[in-house]
């Protein structure tokens, strides 16, 4: 095991960059403060270590410069975390450390290493440990085992290490069910007025994310949280969660409020008491929230827009139940057509997600999900290209087996509509790679009809009408660019 030069009492965390990933897209693309090393950072500290925090989406730091940074502080750990399309970045960022500071460890976290611990440090050398899932115990176990100078880490639950020569996978943490033992992410960290929601949804520069509950009940299959991160749905208190509202709003003056949770419509008793303490407590905060077609009505619904809520997320996926019953979605269309439904009676502003190339697509199926979105009235709409990401089922169905010099991890990005990822064989009659021009016929169809256009203009604020803007030149921008470089030599 690797040890630092000195003893210390410092943890360096970074954020790996994704923003550039977007290419054209990135006009509109949100930029949110990394919750999850918040919460690490807010719990080492309060075990009496100390943290600084590098993002290079909202600082200009180069890899070089931040091992610079490393070995002018001689940490105790420096800790990065990444999600797949950010593999190569963050593979340059721990070389870049570990050429400067070889005797500096360093841990991967982060949805890409949790799903595959013993992969990773195999395809990053340089990395001397991955911290799968929740990782405020392990990281604050690890810096106790480094701090004491401890050579045997086999204890220290959700741990990949190197003994030597071989990779050893500990046992898995169990997931932490009282969430109210938790701080609230350490937002001291950075500037938070460096972050923004994505363009079109922009209600307010005033925003901030939180997460209520951490686990998913769903199993899609193009999601890990529905396979290898599969965990129980465990919530906080509404009063932990107002807690953490009221220090938003006094120290922030934040008037928009981003719910990230994976279902936040999942308890209906639990959305009616945040409810009732929003409306008592923070009586005009406006927020978002994900929610889940089958678990909503008129009833829940006009509760939440009583209490303020602004605009509703809900991933439909499919306008065919053959192809969401093949993913695993477990949600018919006429269940989502109730639910969007009800949702622009009531006057809430809605944004539905779908996925074209799920299992079992043709063009024939894609057509009636492209018109299915059309025929909802949905305030906006995204279209994005089924990404087989690790840790799902179509990634495990077509590239468990492939080694890292055969996937291109750059192009697991499904935000952008551009890219695809070669290999994937879950289309019946019709090639991967005519799926970033059929994302592009969709948000063609959807968008440019004067009935959606006075939709999307209704009611919008003065900072949305600005959103609008950035998003539409997004999509032109990936327009010219997919016609200038064509999705089918990526």
């Amino acid at each position: 095991m690797q040890q630092s030069s000195r003893r210390s009492d410092l943890l360096i965390l970074i954020q790996t960059p994704y923003f550039e990933d977007y290419g054209p897209m990135r006009k509109a693309a949100g930029v949110y403060f990394p919750l999850g090393l918040g919460y690490v950072s807010s719990y080492v500290r309060q075990h009496g270590y100390r943290v600084r925090f590098f993002d290079p989406n909202v600082q200009r730091y180069t890899a070089e410069q931040i091992a610079n940074a490393v070995a002018e502080d001689e940490p105790l750990l420096v800790g990065v975390s990444f999600m797949t399309p950010q593999f190569f970045t963050a593979r340059k960022i721990v070389d870049a450390i570990k050429a400067r500071t070889p005797q500096i460890p360093v841990a991967l976290g982060g949805a890409h290493p949790s799903v595959m611990p013993r992969r990773t440090l195999e395809e990053i050398p340089n990395a001397d440990y991955v911290v799968s899932g929740e990782g405020e115990l392990t990281t604050l176990e690890l810096l106790n085992a480094l701090r004491d100078r401890q050579d045997d880490l086999s204890a220290v639950g959700g741990l990949a290490w190197r003994r030597k020569g071989s990779i050893i996978e500990n046992a898995s943490r169990p997931l932490l069910d009282d969430l109210d033992s938790l701080p609230p992410p350490d937002r001291r960290l950075i500037d938070q007025t460096l972050y923004h929601q994505q363009r079109f949804l922009s209600y307010s520069n005033r925003s901030a994310a939180i997460h209520t509950s951490r686990g998913c009940p769903g199993r899609c299959v193009f999601c890990a949280s529905g396979h290898k991160l599969a965990s129980a749905v465990r919530t906080r208190s509404i009063a932990n969660v107002m807690e953490e509202i009221d220090d938003l709003r006094r120290r922030y003056d934040v008037d928009y409020l981003l719910i990230k949770d994976d279902t936040f419509t999942l308890k209906r008793t639990r959305v009616r008491e945040f409810c009732a303490a929003i409306k008592q407590r923070h009586p005009g905060l406006r927020w978002h929230c994900m929610g889940r077609v089958n678990t909503v009505d008129e009833d829940i619904l006009a509760t939440m827009k009583d209490a303020g809520l602004n605009d509703i997320f809900y991933g439909i996926e499919s306008g065919n139940d053959e192809i969401l019953k093949n993913s695993c979605k477990f949600i018919t269309t006429q269940q989502t057509r109730r639910a969007v439904e009800v949702t622009a009676k009531l006057g809430i502003r809605s944004y539905g997600a779908f996925i074209l190339g799920l299992p079992g697509d043709t063009r024939e199926t894609i057509e009636q999900t492209i018109a299915f979105a059309c025929s909802l009235p949905l305030t906006m709409a995204g279209f994005s290209v089924l990404i087989p990401y690790p840790g799902t089922k179509v990634y495990e169905a077509n590239y468990a087996t492939n080694g890292c010099d055969s996937i291109d991890y750059s192009k697991f990005i499904a935000s952008t509509g551009m890219h695809y990822v070669k290999g994937y064989t879950g289309l019946n009659g019709m090639d991967v790679s005519e799926l970033p021009s059929l994302v592009a016929k969709a948000q063609r169809r959807f968008y440019m009809r004067p009935r959606q256009a006075l939709r999307l203009l209704g009611a919008a604020t003065p900072s949305m009408l600005v959103g609008y803007a950035r998003g539409f030149a997004a999509l032109v921008s990936k327009e010219l660019h997919l016609r200038l470089k064509p999705a089918a030599t990526p």
